[in-house]
């Protein structure tokens, strides 16, 4: 009796392994995506960022490989001092996601949009759009 509910327990703890898996990437991935953007920080946005990537920034507006990607996202966080992210909207469905949101810089405000899809089972962001909300 023993040896049986060790075996169904140990199924449905082995079951479960993948979905906690799944939940703790799409988390770390939030979770770097949201931080990347209150503190400024390109390096840790550029992790998250496909090989290929559309960014659309004020005056920018391109497909890049994702190191000059890095590099254009450093000179708008060094001229756009961060004060505040705030999210508005997430979602998503399948294999992609979307975060909408207002980043606040000493410059002013811009709206944010993210959209990523999953890559070998890494979620990876292939659409950046960093815009003026009046626009």
């Amino acid at each position: 009796m023993k040896n049986c509910l060790l075996i169904i327990l140990s199924f449905f703890i082995l079951v479960s392994l993948p979905i906690q898996t799944t939940s703790a990437q799409k988390s770390s991935f939030s979770a770097k995506l949201i931080k990347s953007f209150e503190t400024g920080d390109a390096e840790m946005l550029s992790t998250l960022l496909n090989d290929n990537v559309e960014l659309v920034i004020p005056r920018t507006e391109n497909f890049f490989a994702k190191q000059q990607a890095k590099s254009i996202l450093v000179d708008f966080f060094r001229k756009n001092p961060i004060i505040d992210f705030t999210i508005l909207h997430n979602g998503n469905k399948e294999n992609a996601s979307f975060l909408i949101g207002t980043l606040v810089s000493s410059k002013g405000s811009f709206r944010v949009s993210v959209f990523s899809r999953k890559v070998s089972n890494q979620s990876l962001i292939y659409q950046l759009r960093i815009e003026d909300p009046n626009e």
